[in-house]
């Protein structure tokens, strides 16, 4: 249904109007009562998206942006882990209004493999520490064989993560893991 209502359309109207365009779109989309809804376009990716699609990328992604370039891309060209990657993004105290800045942010001495600690809205201090700058503060990506471990292995690192007023999705995969279950 996106493809079909947003995609496409926009896609055939960027070339009615003459624009050879050759890149990234990000479509923001809200999904309404009603249906989607475009909340904005982008020529970039999007952020939390961007870090939760590159450790799925086997594929070198500036070749794939040359090939995209120089009108010679073949989707067929870009390898994929097998497995699945989510992201579980800690906000800042206020977030998405007024947020807390400079809180200290504490740190579990290990990871699991497979789990990385992606930095948005942090600033390293003089001293070494690391605290709150910005309202998407962290982002907790984990890769794992299937969509459950992936989950698994993010929240059990989040917790672990601790700065004052840190809060944070619980439910991230929890709707397809549903609906997967359903099948």
């Amino acid at each position: 249904r996106l493809r079909e209502e947003i995609i496409v359309p926009t896609l055939r109207g960027l070339k009615a109007d003459g624009i050879d365009y050759r890149g990234t779109l990000y479509v923001g989309i809200m999904v309404t009562s009603t249906g989607p809804r475009v909340v904005e376009f982008n020529v970039r990716f999007g952020d939390p998206e961007c870090q939760v699609l590159m450790p799925m990328l086997e594929t070198d992604p500036i070749e794939i942006m040359e090939t995209i370039a120089a009108g010679t891309f073949k989707s067929s060209s870009v390898k994929l882990r097998a497995g699945s990657t989510i992201i579980v993004v800690l906000a800042a105290g206020g977030y998405p209004g007024e947020i807390r800045k400079g809180d200290v942010i504490e740190f579990p001495k290990d990871l699991p493999a497979g789990v990385d600690i992606v930095h948005s809205g942090t600033q390293k201090l003089a001293d070494g520490r690391v605290v709150t700058s910005g309202g998407r503060v962290l982002g907790v990506v984990a890769h794992g064989a299937t969509l459950q471990e992936a989950v698994k292995k993010a929240y059990s690192v989040v917790p672990k993560i601790r700065f004052e007023g840190c809060h944070y999705r619980r439910d991230i995969g929890y709707r397809q893991l549903k609906r997967d279950s359903a099948l």
